[in-house]
């Protein structure tokens, strides 16, 4: 469940909960092209918009929750490790919205409104997908039709992160200027209760186990939550409450500042030119170096964040013991939080950076261990408190020295950054971290199947191996382990691909991190000039 709280802390950074960035945040207070409104409110007064962008975001984390969160789990019974990389293709598009925000920025009907006419039509679109796709996607979800899937939640993960951009340029012209700092308040709101809603109430109320134990009087075979009714509810609720912000929530479109001191981005920028400038960034020496820390420093963690809750569904530990265990670290992870984010307010950001990274490399470790000897079967946290003990302070360290490592990151983004290209050139590094998580999950789930070994043995005294039926990574019910049931036998796990991958690239995390101890500090020490490109404007 580390999941959970390292891919929200971190798909704005991706370890094992999502991260919401103050760099976007400030991103999009550079690019909207709006200027704030002079007219200053009380904090009271301005409540109620701050409720829609609650709302708002809170929408965009309802896909996100089950792409990133409950899916994966409902699919660790059916399909290989190898078909779970292939879904985390899903939520790519968030990780790389900056290649589409000049459009969104650029393109509106100035009559409706310019972030409405990106909202609305979105959330409309969503709410047909999941309304039409319900009974359908549940289906597939049984059959293990992966490829089915991960395109559905493709495209739902791509008009989230594309209503992300306009939401959060929004949020600067809907609140006053005074309020503006609690759009990123709001935004980590609205999008943990979504996540959590999609993610671990989801998963709790679709299991039988949970609601059998706490919720009925009469046992049933299935959840009080089936996915497909699910989706149609989400898939209504974003029909009344887009309808009700199209008809009754209306737009200011502010004029073009005319201070002297105050630039406009839309009469300055055109669409090719903030692509230009971004490429320009890209090709600075001091940024390419600076990228491939980006894209590496998860590496020797990646394994053991990302699938050691998949394991331990797999050793018959219980989905309602994982929730449970969530629930009592979230406020610990709320105090963690605060510290690690004061922590990483230094003038040498790199220094705790590297601490974290040295602590949250050993809690990889830990966890994997932890993973190897974890009972098999764990129903409850009362009738096996030290493992899940064991299990909680390695989550609640690694969640701490995420945030740690990322806000540390954060503190020299904003450092580098050039203010005259807005919040594009902190969209752009941000996008390059992300990158860091999204892509390997593919590799890391393939070379676990890939190490695995599995045999057929039979099911008598001798345990005979049956060497000439072949089993398959796949958990699933395939052809293989039904050949190995018909002579007899089961497929028997030999060596697990989860311990050698993530004890290998712990291995390797150590070998960057000793590279990273040199390089940061070097370009900590860059002075600011490296880091600007010069870009020719047109006029």
């Amino acid at each position: 469940m580390r999941k959970r709280a390292t891919e929200l802390n971190e798909l704005e950074e991706g370890n094992n909960a999502i991260y919401l960035p103050t760099g976007l945040d400030k991103a999009h207070q550079h690019t909207n092209g709006c200027k704030p409104s002079k007219q200053d409110r009380t904090l009271l007064q301005d409540t109620p918009n701050m409720l829609v962008l609650v709302l708002l975001y809170m929408m965009q984390g309802v896909p996100l929750g089950l792409t990133m969160g409950a899916m994966p789990f409902l699919l660790q019974s059916k399909a290989s490790y190898t078909q779970i990389g292939v879904f985390s293709v899903a939520s790519y598009p968030y990780s790389f919205k900056l290649l589409w925000s000049p459009i969104v920025d650029s393109i509106y009907s100035l009559a409706f409104g310019r972030r409405k006419s990106w909202v609305v039509p979105i959330q409309l679109g969503s709410s047909v997908i999941l309304l039409t796709s319900a009974t359908w996607l549940a289906g597939r979800v049984e059959s293990a039709d992966v490829v089915s899937i991960t395109a559905l939640f493709f495209l739902l993960v791509l008009m989230a992160a594309t209503q992300d951009i306009a939401v959060d340029g929004w949020a600067l012209t809907l609140l006053a200027r005074n309020n503006v700092g609690y759009a990123s308040t709001c935004q980590t709101l609205g999008m943990n209760i979504g996540y959590f809603t999609s993610f671990t109430a989801f998963l709790a109320l679709n299991d039988a186990d949970f609601c059998n134990n706490y919720l009925r009087a009469v046992p049933h075979e299935e959840g009080i939550l089936p996915l497909a009714g699910y989706l149609k509810f989400w898939g209504w609720f974003f029909v009344v409450v887009t309808v009700l912000i199209a008809v009754f929530k209306h737009e200011t479109n502010f004029q073009p500042a005319v201070e002297a001191d105050v630039k406009n981005p839309e009469e300055t920028v055109s669409i090719a030119e903030a692509y230009r400038q971004l490429w320009e960034v890209v090709k600075l020496p001091a940024v390419r170096r600076f990228a491939v820390v980006l894209v590496t420093f998860r590496l020797g963690m990646l394994p053991a964040e990302q699938a050691a809750p998949l394991k331990l569904l797999e050793k018959g530990v219980s989905k309602e013991a994982l929730a449970g265990l969530v629930l009592l670290e979230f406020p610990c992870e709320l105090a963690s939080a605060v510290l690690a984010g004061r922590w990483a307010s230094s003038p040498t950001p790199f220094a705790p950076f590297m601490l974290g990274y040295k602590i949250r490399l050993v809690m990889a470790a830990a966890v994997t261990l932890v993973v190897f000897y974890f009972p098999s079967g764990a129903s409850s946290l009362l009738s096996h408190p030290k493992p899940f003990l064991m299990l909680a302070v390695c989550g609640l360290m690694t969640s701490f020295t995420s945030t740690l490592m990322f806000t540390a990151m954060g503190s020299f983004f904003n450092r580098i950054s050039d203010p005259g290209m807005g919040g594009a050139y902190l969209t752009l590094l941000n996008t390059i971290a992300n990158m860091g998580v999204t892509l390997p999950k593919l590799a890391v789930f393939a070379f676990m199947d890939f190490f695995t070994v599995h045999t057929c043995m039979t099911a008598t005294e001798s345990e005979q191996m049956l060497s000439h039926i072949a089993c398959t990574g796949s958990r699933n019910e395939g052809s293989n382990a039904h050949a190995c049931g018909e002579a007899g036998g089961q497929c028997v796990t030999l060596r697990d691909g989860f311990y050698p991958l993530s004890f290998g690239m712990i291995v390797i995390g150590a070998l960057l991190g000793w590279h990273f101890s040199r390089t940061l500090p070097q370009l900590e020490a860059m002075p600011i000039h490296k880091w600007r490109a010069k870009v020719k404007r047109d006029t």
